[in-house]
């Protein structure tokens, strides 16, 4: 690398990396109720080496009973658990670091198609990327997936050169499967077409691709079984080193359109993948700002630009070792618009896989662009400046303040206040969150802001976080306040300020915090 590549190389990486760990651990402000299941989950790995239900090492998480979640990011998160303690940056740290790599990824996979400039300017794009800054930031299971196939992909393009790389690629496209169970029906169909490519035009050997198989098959053998267990109904499996486990609340096979065909559902489908990716319409605030999107509206003429070209240019190719690699990006990006079609309605973060191909397709579409008008290269790099200057504006002021309300920080805040007043045995927490009503969501969320013990959980010590408490039954209670409510003398409310009014006695006000209040029963005296 030429020393002024080399700068540029490290500019990129380090400022990329900065504005990432900028205000790392209060924007966003607060914690999702995904990231507070993954979270609670990894503590009790972390001291027991159990989920919160007590299942050992299992493959799947139970998590929501009704919804399951990949395990592979709750596992991420136990070293630095262990090493930093419980709390939202260590959390948060393995997206983090994964999303840092993934930039040196995007380098070097454009450095290798063609050459340090293109690699630079991939790597560029992604840093100043919005879906890419943004679930850098937030630790939901699924956004470690395409960072992971980034990685499985890299090694399979090294391995069209160097075997061991792709021998060690099909380690990593098996890890997929814990990272997101849509892998499990989008993985497969990818390599099977890549690999059928390569013995086609014997840029692999029968014996290689024969050789691939047992490894892909045997990581990822565990998460099928774990599949095969919930559609056919069986028994959950125990081993010494990890359990795989039968979920009969699941309504997760209800998500696969192959499963549940409707010409209905996959228009609705079609609609929901271009509406978040190629039209870049409002999504979940966790995922997108609604006036940048995840790639910038600027971006989008690019990408159509790019994909068209590449795509024109992949016929023409006549280098088929170039051709197989250009097929392996062509290959991820149809494989994301595969994932679209078959997935009940797909959002940001559910077709977050498309991404990196994107970004690839639309670094190449600007390329093209300047190849042909040479004076276009200051306009568009000042264009993208200007379009992360503002995000970047905007994340930290306006999203930084809104994101209290949807990561529920006056929520967290109460309930922790609350927490801390050992004089009450009891805790009647709302179940209001003001994005949602959840009283199961509510309970994650208590447990992951009041560090609770899964063992306490469980009722198997009255002991958490050193604390001798009355059983986790009896002194924490999620409440509907559609529902009778009676005044406990040994209780505290935690409840939405909207609530009050219902309160069917006299009360106090202990406590505030935002929209949340922390009230006590009063025998006599006049309601507040």
């Amino acid at each position: 690398m030429k020393k002024k590549e080399r700068w540029l190389f490290w500019g990129i990486l380090l400022g990329a990396v900065l504005v990432r760990c900028i205000r790392f651990g209060s924007v966003p402000d607060g914690v999702n109720q995904d990231e507070a299941m993954a979270a609670v989950d990894a503590l009790a790995l972390s001291e027991y080496g159990t989920d919160r239900y007590g299942m050992f090492l299992p493959v799947h998480l139970e998590a929501w009973k009704y919804g399951q979640m990949s395990a592979l990011l709750s596992y991420c998160m136990i070293p630095f658990i262990r090493i930093f303690g419980f709390h939202i940056v260590s959390v948060r740290l393995p997206l983090l670091l994964a999303s840092c790599g993934s930039l040196v990824l995007m380098y070097l996979i454009g450095k290798k198609m063609y050459g340090r400039i293109f690699g630079l300017m991939a790597m560029a794009l992604t840093a100043v990327n919005p879906w890419h800054f943004m679930q850098s930031r937030w630790s939901l299971d699924c956004n470690l997936f395409p960072h992971v196939f980034l990685l499985a992909l890299y090694l399979l393009l090294c391995g069209l050169e160097k075997r061991r790389y792709l021998y060690l690629s099909m380690f990593f496209f098996g890890l997929t499967f814990y990272c997101y169970g849509i892998a499990a029906y989008s993985v497969p169909l990818f390599l099977a077409v890549f690999a059928a490519w390569c013995l086609w035009k014997k840029q692999l050997g029968l014996r290689e691709v024969l050789l691939c198989v047992p490894i892909f098959v045997m990581t990822a053998l565990p998460e099928i079984l774990v599949l095969l267990i919930n559609a056919l109904g069986l028994h959950t499996i125990e081993t010494p080193f990890f359990t795989m486990g039968y979920f009969p609340e699941s309504i997760r096979s209800g998500d696969i359109l192959l499963l549940n065909f409707s010409f209905a559902q996959l228009w609705k489908n079609i609609v929901s993948m271009i509406s978040a990716v190629f039209l870049q319409l409002p999504d979940l605030i966790f995922n997108a700002i609604p006036a940048f999107g995840p790639l910038y509206h600027i971006s989008i003429p690019f990408v159509f630009l790019g994909t068209g070209v590449f795509t024109r240019d992949l016929f023409r190719e006549r280098d088929l070792l170039k051709k197989t690699r250009m097929l392996g990006i062509w290959g991820a990006l149809l494989m994301g618009i595969w994932i679209g079609l078959v997935t009940f309605e797909v959002n940001i973060n559910r077709i977050n896989v498309i991404f990196f191909p994107l970004i690839f397709l639309c670094c190449y579409g600007i390329r093209f662009a300047v190849s042909r008008v040479k004076k276009l290269k200051p306009v568009i790099a000042a264009v993208y400046a200007v379009c992360a200057a503002a995000f970047f504006s905007v994340y930290f002021t306006w999203f930084a303040q809104e994101s209290r309300y949807y990561y529920y920080g006056d929520f967290l805040a109460a309930v922790q206040e609350a927490d801390a007043m050992e004089e009450y045995d009891h805790l009647y927490i709302t179940g209001e969150l003001g994005v949602q009503f959840n009283q199961t969501s509510a309970e994650v969320l208590t447990q992951f802001v009041c560090k609770i013990d899964s063992a306490y959980y469980r009722g198997e010590t009255d002991v958490t976080g050193g604390r001798r408490l009355a059983p986790y039954q009896e002194r924490y209670h999620f409440v509907d306040l559609s529902y009778p409510l009676e005044a406990d003398p040994e209780g505290l409310y935690v409840l939405h300020e909207s609530e009050l009014s219902q309160i069917p006695f006299a009360y106090s006000v202990e406590g505030e915090q935002g929209s949340y209040v922390i009230v006590t029963g009063k025998e006599a005296g006049d309601r507040f």
